[in-house]
Order: structure tokens, then sequence, then C-alpha cells
């Protein structure tokens, strides 16, 4: 549910009340914003970004959703954002997304919409190179606004789409959501306007009802149109003017306000399902929506606000270090729906510990709320926050056209002022120092003592009865209320710097220019191989990222267990001189990160930072690497969390189905055993920790480090030369001991009544054990296929047979540890209809194959949504980073690749895409597996 309720709600982290006296003066606006308002009541909204460049995001906000929708309209705002794409007065039928794909847009990702219960959002990504393309995307988002055609036939054709949709979201999961839904929305009328609506409603209404929505509530004064990107902002706002100014508001005079009450009582529900894995209780204190923030003052109580968010939630995550009955906890003050406060707090429980876990957390919440915080908790939260205003004000790097989009949403919907990223910076360093225990105190407090507590209960069936009864549950926080509780201490010493002394260091003993990419090669003196590519995007930046093969896969078996365990134990024990806290304390403030990695086939890490703090980002490289540690404390919890997690975990049949597909789709070894009390209690070992996790580090000869900034490289040299060449020489056996499961060479048929929701879920499964060529030109064939596929099936299944709500295709390949490609389709459905969309699907396919021409406008439009991702991608900071690793260890003898992308793409013809599918789907044999519901007497 911690997870469920970051889903659920939208935080926007405002604060209320302040204790100082703060100007009430409107914060500026960001001058580069370009905001106005039609006579008509259209607000719009236009950024001018070159970042990406010959890119723009277009959204059209709407404040309508289903909570307008009379008894008769249940379901029909979101049904209506359905038909936008299914005809309007310049793309009738299905020509509008046709348009869009031809000219690189991918639906789902560059083309979309969401309806809630207050609001509807148009979304589109598309080149803006070419003005007559900018053109016609406004001339969409008018379309949308006030021309949707709405014909009969499609209206019918969708009923079974949306129908299908409403089924992909049954399941116990979904039950859970709707009950945290259904309790923070107390009763209001948004309870009874859920956004899917009434499957009856959806089966039968009139096509006047949708008609009547639509012109009552697309109102222009309740629009807004928002672009930001590589756009002539002048040009824009004249079409704007042009196609949305003609726009009639609709016949409502007034727009009905609907507010969600406080609580009046305190209450306790509890919601049980035999397949639940995890028990949670959840505690919702409802409180009004805090200002948006405009003035100064308004920002002040936004900080104190965000400061309280972090705190609570660096606490609870420091708690799960402290072997407390619980296995993670979360408390925020935040808001939902843009109208309604909240305090929220949940706590998982573990079974055999319910009880002890929710004292315990009634404990600790109620240690914050009496004492707040410690000097050093809040001195490393305030750097960090400060560090993170100032990289952004500070920063030389554009930043994309995304952010914008997302704080003019903000604008629309909540009325926060838009400011620049240094305004902000300005307004957090005068207001921080003014942030204390003392205030943080009172104002959780406050916000505890305003509102009275709803507790809502969630579990298994199995374990519902070991939650005390509601009487026994209240007692507990009362109860801690009037206990002696001690404020929170942390106790840790922080050296002055990481390193006592410099590393020797080594040489570079060999150097190449790369010339098809401009890269340099380095040779160290260790065996240490190191790329350098100057990338102007990474401005005032350094990012380093090392790779080698090996991994856990090439553990030896008995030390397999051991290896994920340091993976996931050593990261977190500090290093050298360093507790775990003591260098999270040090770094706190400091623009510097560095990961470790353990991963199945290879291990690796990723170091970055400001290019004035890049001796001290090496220096953490260099003690992670050579003086890593095991805590053994943290050794033994982790052990004893894994051991009472495999005891009380609760597996469902459709977790035994999944894992029994996964060993009919691969022949099971060591690898991929379920790691069980007694697996944990004889195979992990804390004197194999450091030696397994060396084996994937120690020893630094056959590394490869990818280093990219703005910076040149006899600038960075020295800091090359004495910490990645001080790393250990010698040679580690990289080669795997795992060599991966075999295939099934005949097909399988798995069907199982297992699923906890109405719906069957279907997946075709086909997979080969052979790579022919290039895996570079064997991804690229499978981008192209599961692009084109997807389009195909989605217009038959989706489109024509109205029986499935999406189409999964994922295609990928392998080498590690030994060649592997899988292709997947899936989809789920009603149960009567598996077998005649299995049929449907080959025909699809057999079709693809004996006809290459039928797919010829499907190619071009998915090869130039590929160029236009290429191109963007390339745009990004981590760009080169990528492609040169995955080079170098797919072992590609060139960089055609890279080089030669667009002229790749270009190339591939609507033959070479039926061979492969041929291959790939017909000539290998399929793993049908199908998830049935359970019978009803079950």
């Amino acid at each position: 549910m911690i997870d469920l309720i970051k889903k659920i709600l939208l935080l926007f982290f405002l604060i209320s009340g302040t204790l100082f006296s703060v100007s009430a003066k409107k914060i500026p606006q960001n001058p580069n914003l370009i905001k106005g308002k039609l006579s008509n009541g259209l607000t719009y909204y236009i950024y001018p970004n070159d970042y990406p460049k010959g890119e723009a995001i277009y959204r059209l906000f709407i404040k309508s959703g289903s909570v307008f929708e009379t008894e008769d309209q249940k379901g029909l705002a979101h049904f209506l954002e359905h038909m936008a794409f299914n005809g309007t007065t310049h793309f009738p039928g299905n020509s509008m997304i046709r348009f869009l794909e031809s000219h690189g847009a991918k639906f789902g990702k560059d083309l979309n919409a969401h309806t809630s219960m207050n609001e509807t959002v148009y979304k589109l990504q598309l080149p803006s190179s070419d003005r007559q393309m900018v053109d016609s995307t406004i001339t969409i988002l008018a379309d949308w606004a006030g021309h949707l055609l709405l014909d009969s036939l499609e209206i019918e054709k969708e009923r079974g789409v949306i129908l299908s949709e409403w089924l992909s979201r049954t399941g116990p999961e979904s039950e859970i959501g709707e009950a945290f839904l259904m309790e923070i929305l107390n009763g209001s009328r948004y309870s009874k306007r859920k956004t899917i609506g009434d499957t009856a409603v959806i089966r039968h209404f009139k096509h006047e009802e949708i008609k009547n929505y639509y012109r009552d509530w697309y109102a222009p004064r309740l629009m807004a149109v928002a672009v930001a990107g590589d756009v002539d902002s002048e040009y824009v706002k004249n079409l704007i003017v042009e196609k949305f100014g003609s726009l009639k508001n609709g016949s409502v005079k007034e727009i009905p306000s609907y507010a969600i009450d406080d609580y009046d009582s305190v209450s306790v529900k509890r919601v049980a399902h035999p397949s639940l894995k995890k028990e949670e209780l959840n505690i919702i204190r409802l409180l009004p929506m805090p200002d948006p923030v405009q003035t100064e003052k308004d920002y002040k109580n936004y900080l104190q606000r965000a400061m309280l968010n972090r705190l609570t939630k660096a606490r609870y995550n420091a708690l799960t270090f402290d072997d407390v009955p619980f296995n993670g906890a979360s408390l925020s003050h935040s808001s939902f729906l843009n109208i309604k406060g909240g305090l929220f707090a949940s706590v998982e429980l573990i079974p055999g510990k319910i009880g002890a876990g929710i004292t315990e957390f009634a404990r600790e919440t109620e240690r914050m709320v009496r004492y707040g915080f410690s000097k050093k908790e809040i001195d490393k939260e305030k750097k960090r926050l400060l560090n993170t205003l100032r990289r952004r004000a500070e920063s030389k790097n554009p930043e994309q056209s995304s952010s914008f989009i997302e704080e003019m949403y903000q604008n629309f919907y909540i009325g926060h002022q838009i400011f620049t990223p240094a305004e902000e910076y300005r307004m957090a360093r005068k207001f921080i120092a003014q942030i204390d225990s003392s205030m943080l105190v009172k104002q959780l407090q406050k916000l505890e003592r305003s509102a009275l507590p709803h507790y809502l209960i969630t579990s298994s069936e199995k374990n519902k009865d070991e939650f005390p009864d509601d009487r026994k549950l209240l007692s507990i926080f009362e109860q801690v209320k009037k206990e002696t509780l001690a404020p929170y201490v942390l106790q840790f010493e922080v050296p002055d710097q990481l390193l006592p002394e410099k590393p020797g260091g080594g040489k570079i003993v060999g150097r190449r220019s790369i010339d098809e990419i401009d890269a340099q090669e380095l040779i160290l003196s260790n065996g240490v191989k190191v790329i350098f590519k100057n990338n102007s995007l990474d401005k005032d930046r350094i990012v380093v990222s090392g790779f080698r093969k090996g991994g856990l896969y090439a553990l030896d078996s008995t030390r397999y267990v051991s290896g994920i365990f340091s993976g996931s134990v050593i990261p977190l024990s500090g290093a050298g001189e360093f507790s775990r806290d003591a260098l999270s304390y040090f770094l706190s403030g400091k623009d510097v990160s560095c990961r470790f990695l353990v991963e199945k086939h290879r291990s690796g890490v990723i170091a970055t930072s400001k290019i004035d703090q890049m001796e001290t980002m090496f220096q953490l490289l260099f003690l992670r690497w050579t003086q890593p540690k095991v805590d053994m404390d943290l050794l033994r919890q982790v052990m004893d969390k894994s051991i009472e997690k495999y005891r009380t975990i609760r597996k469902t049949d459709a977790d035994l189905f999944n894992t029994e597909l996964r060993n009919i789709l691969r022949t099971p070894d060591y690898t991929d055993r379920e790691i069980s009390d007694t697996i944990i209690e004889n195979e992990v070992k804390a004197e194999w920790l450091l030696p397994a996790y060396n084996h994937c580090f120690g020893a630094a000869e056959g590394y490869t480090f990818i280093i990219t900034s703005d910076q040149p490289l006899q600038d960075i040299e020295p800091f090359i030369e004495t910490y990645l060449g001080g790393l250990p020489g010698g040679k580690s056996c990289t080669e795997y001991v795992h060599k991966g499961g075999k295939i099934p060479v005949e097909p399988v048929v798995f069907s199982r009544k297992a699923g906890d929701s109405p719906k069957a879920v279907v997946s075709l499964i086909f997979q080969q054990d052979s790579i022919d060529g290039n895996i570079m030109d064997l991804n690229l064939k499978n981008d192209v296929t599961k692009g084109i596929l997807r389009m195909k099936l989605l217009a038959v299944l989706r489109e024509k047979m109205g029986m499935v709500y999406s189409v999964g295709v994922s295609v990928g390949a392998t080498q590690h540890p030994s060649a592997l490609c899988r292709e997947t389709i899936s989809f789920s459905c009603l149960p009567d209809n598996v077998q005649a969309l299995v049929d449907s699907t080959f025909l699809v396919i057999g079709n693809m194959c004996d006809d290459p021409d039928s797919f010829s406008g499907e190619l071009e439009d998915v090869k130039t949504n590929l160029i236009k991702d290429w191109k963007i991608t390339k745009q990004r900071s981590s760009f080169w980073t990528t492609q040169i690793r995955n080079t170098l260890y797919n072992n590609i003898p060139d960089w055609k690749h890279i080089t030669d992308y667009e002229a790749r793409v270009k190339n591939i013809t609507s033959e070479d895409v039926a061979d492969h599918i041929r291959k790939c789907f017909l000539k290998t044999p399929v793993v049908k597996a199908v998830l049935l519901p359970k019978d009803d007497k079950e």
C-alpha cells in the first residue's frame, strides 16, 4: 500500500502554516514563459525550449472528468477520451493515428491521453522542425477540443474496447486500490463517479448522452493549451488564436464545485482477500488543500513541508536497519485530485509480528510527533535539498521540455506560480535556515491533531485474524501517547576525508584514437581500459561508467547465494573508516555519487559529479573498490528478514503458475531456486561475502571505464592515473560457470485455472538458442518487428474484434551467459475469447509472412519513429555511455551500428521483416500459456 499510495495520490508537497513573517509579494513568473487567455476563456502556455532539438510537447488540459457525469453518463468522460482518436473534422476515422504514426509518433508514448475524476489531458510529443507539422498538431488539439465526430459506428465499436479495459483492471490489487480510494473520497460525489464508469452504462448508453457530455463540459473556459519545445512562440500563439478562438462555451452557466468532507468520526475498515501478499495498516487524516505556491510566504510553507516529508522518509528508511518488527513505513502530508489534502501513514506488517509491528510503528511515529528530528538529520536533508536546487539553478545543461509541461499542469490545475530554478534556489536559501526541529514538531502535531483518523487494514484471508480488533487497535495508539519515550539519537563519527592519503597510482601505457566515434582509448598499467568521449551535453560534469563480464554467473554454484547477499549488503555497509551513516552524512550536500552493481552476468560502477568535485568522486570510487566491508549486524538482519519473508510469504495460485511457466521456458538450475530459509542458513557465509564481491571487483584487469565530460581529457588524466590506475592489478576469472538452461524444442500448451480475476491472461512465447550474425543487427530487426507486429495486432484484436484493451509485444536477445532470443505476445481477455484471439494472432502473423507488402505502410511508420527516437536519444547525456558499453560488452567489431544507424534502418525491407517473423514466430515452437480464472467453487 505504501507504493499504492504514491500511485493514487498526486503528491505536490505543499505546506500549511508558518511561524515567521514572510513577504506576501507574488513570485515573479518565469520570463521565458508566454501565458495568456483568449476571449472565450481558454488559457494558453508556450515555453520555447530547444532541448531536445526539433521536438515539442503539446497538451490539451481540460478541467472536466467523471465527476460531472449524470447517472446516465457514468463512464462517458473516459469513453469520450477514447473517441477522440476515432474521428474528428480534419481527421475522420483512424486517419489521425495513421497521420501521426507516419510522422514518427508511437501510440502510447508520443500520442496518449488520460481521464480522471476532475481532469482530462490529451498528450502529443512530435517533431517540430516543419512548420506545417506544428500547424497540424495544433489542429489536432483544436479538433479534440471542439470537433469530434462521435460517429455512431465508431461508438459501437469502442464499447468492447472500454469493457476490455475494465476487465484488464480487475484483480485483488485493484480491489484494495479501490477500497483505499473510496476511503479518501469519504462518500463524496467523487466516490460515486469512478472514472471507468458503470459497465451497464457502457454497454447500453444512448449516443446522445456522450454528445451531451462533450457539448457541456468540453468548454474553452475549462481548457488550456500547453506547448513546450523547439518552436517559434509567436507562430504557435497565432495558431492557437486562429484554431481555438472560435470555440464556444456550452450551455452550462455555472461550474459546480464538489467538496470532500473531513472525517467526522474515527473508524476502522478491513479488507481481506485470499491472494493478497501483504498485510498493511493505513492511517488517513483528511485535511484542507494547502494554498498554491504564489508568494514567498507560500514558498516558505512549501519548503517547510518538503523538509518534513523528506525527514519522515529518511527516518523510516533508517529504522529499517534497526531490526524493527515491520517491513517498511511512511508518513507524508500530500494532496489528491488537486482539491484535498491529507496526512497519510502506512506500515507493511509481518505475519506473526502484526501486533508488535503496529505497536512499534505507533511508537516511532509518536517519537517524531513528540520530539521531531535530530540536528544531524535536519542538517543532512537541508544539504541534500539545497544541493538539488542549486544543481538545477546553476546547471549549464539544458532542461527537458517535459519539466516545463509539468509546471504548466500545476499552474492550470492548482495555481502554482511558474518561476525559474534560480528564483527557487534564492528563496530556499532565504528560508531554510529558519526551519528547525521545534517548527517541524509544531507542524506535525498540528496536522495530526487537526483531523480525525480512519484506519484501513488490508490483508490476506489467512492472516486477517492476527490483527487486533477495533478497540484494541485504537488503544495501541492511545497507550503509546502515554509512554515515556526517548528522542531518536544518531550516533556516529564522520572522518574528515575519504582517504587518509592518495594512492600510489599507475601509468597510461597505451593510447589510441577511435576515430569513428571521436573517442580516445587509454590502457593503464594495471590492465584497466578507459574510453574517453568528449560530450558537450555533460556541461561542467563528468560521468564514469565501468563494467566487466562475469557477475554472479561467474561464481561457483556454492557461492552464488553469498554473491547475491554481497551485492546488497556490502554497498550498504560503508567503506574504510566510514560507517554507512557517516558516509551518507559526509556526502550530503556534495554533488557526487557512486554506485557499485553486482548483476547476474556482469558487475558495474556508475559515478558522477560536478567538475569541481571530480577528485572527491574518484576518491569515493577508489574507497568503495579497495576498502569494502561487511557490516555484520546488517548482514544478520538481512538474513533474518529474508528468512522471515520466505516463511511468511503468501504464494498465490497465480504465483505457482508463473513459477512453473518459468521452468517450462528454461530448465531450472541453482540460479532459479527460490532462496529458502534452509538455503540462506546453509549457503550465506559471512566469510564468503567479501571474496564474492572482490571476485566482481578486486583485481581490476579487464575492467573497462567509459568517461564522458565536456572537459578536455588532459585535465582528467591525472585523476585517471591516480585513482583508476591505482586500483589493484591482477586477473579475476570472469568466465561464466552458469551457461544458461535448455529451452523447449516442442510446442507446449500450459493452461491453469489459477487467476484471481475474471480475465484470462494469455502469453504466446517463442525462443531460440542461437544468434546469427551481429546482435546489434538482430536487435534492430527486433525493434522493427515489434513495432509493426503490435500495430497489426492492435488493428485486428482491439479495433476490429474489440476483444482486448491492449496487446503487448516484446522481442529481445542476449549473448550472456549464452545465446537466447525470446519473443512474447500477450493480452488479457474474457476466457471465452482466448482461442479466437490466439487464432487471429497467428492469422495476422501468417498474412504478414505471406504478403510483406501488406505492412509496407506500417514499416515506414516504424522506421520514421525509430529514426526520430534515435535523434532525440543522441541529445541525451547518457547516449554515448550506453552505446560504447553495449558495443564493447557484446564484442561488436566496429561502430557502424552507431555511425550508420539511420542508413541501417532505412535499408530494412518488408521481405527482411517477413523472413524474421517467419523464423521467430512460425519456425519456432510456441509455448502457449493461459492463466484462467479460478472456478467459482474454489
